[in-house]
């Protein structure tokens, strides 16, 4: 109930603001990785490029990686740390170090898979000069709230159940806090993302997202559809 009255909150400031919207398109490409060690602990890495326009224009690189325990088999927290570079004219203008902490909570009703994730960053960034980071940096918090339904259509196997077709829907929530944020509204990600299941170890997702993001100028904001091909790859070395 908390984050939906930070959903209807932030809406109503979003919706009342005379505002300029900016349109593009970007092309993103990303690698998850989920390695479990044992019943509790599971290193979590997902690494990715983004880019702008039909390729022609890069936009952002990010790399990431946390530990994960299991409270229960169904609640996971997690904490990591990501880094990111942004370009501007293909050269990187600006670098982020990101500290995060989450967690992730999965039912299952009727064979729908359904997750919520919360999670908290505090964001570091650094503006690059001539190849090098420059310091000071500026800070800021980033709360994110997800909610990702997975519906399995058909399988592609008689004989192997694990080869499935899957249709992921869902919505992220980003909200900025700290003294330099302009916008508390980050952005809001609506994703819906066909997916393929070879096995337990192995899924390729090319996912449509529908965002709409802030900018740092007041009241000017971006939309962008993002085609979005996604590995996602599973490891147990428990077994």
């Amino acid at each position: 109930m908390f984050f939906l009255f930070i959903l209807i909150g932030v809406a109503e400031v979003v919706s009342a603001q005379k505002r300029e919207v900016v349109y593009s398109d970007q092309q993103w490409f990303q690698y998850y990785n989920q390695t479990k060690l044992n019943d509790k602990w599971t290193l979590l890495f997902d690494a990715g490029s983004r880019w702008r326009e039909g390729f022609e224009e890069s936009s952002q690189y990010i790399a990431r990686a946390a530990i994960g325990y299991a409270l229960r088999p169904d609640i996971r927290i997690s904490s990591g740390l990501a880094h990111s570079g942004y370009y501007i004219a293909d050269k990187i203008k600006k670098v982020e170090f990101r500290p995060y902490q989450e967690i992730a909570v999965r039912n299952t009703f009727h064979k729908i898979g359904l997750v919520h994730r919360y999670r908290i960053e505090e964001r570091f960034f650094n503006a690059v000069a001539n190849s090098e980071i420059e310091i000071p940096n500026r800070f800021n918090f980033r709360f994110r709230y997800s909610l990702m339904l997975s519906i399995p259509l058909f399988h592609l196997s008689k004989e192997n159940t694990d080869k499935v077709f899957l249709l992921n829907i869902g919505d992220e929530i980003f909200v900025n806090a700290g003294k330099d944020v302009v916008n508390v509204f980050g952005q809001n990600r609506f994703v819906v993302s066909p997916s393929l299941g070879f096995n337990e170890i192995l899924t390729f997702s090319l996912a449509w997202n529908s965002q709409f993001t802030s900018t740092p100028v007041e009241d000017v904001f971006s939309y962008s559809d993002v085609f979005w091909l996604q590995i996602k790859h599973r490891l147990d070395l428990s077994k």
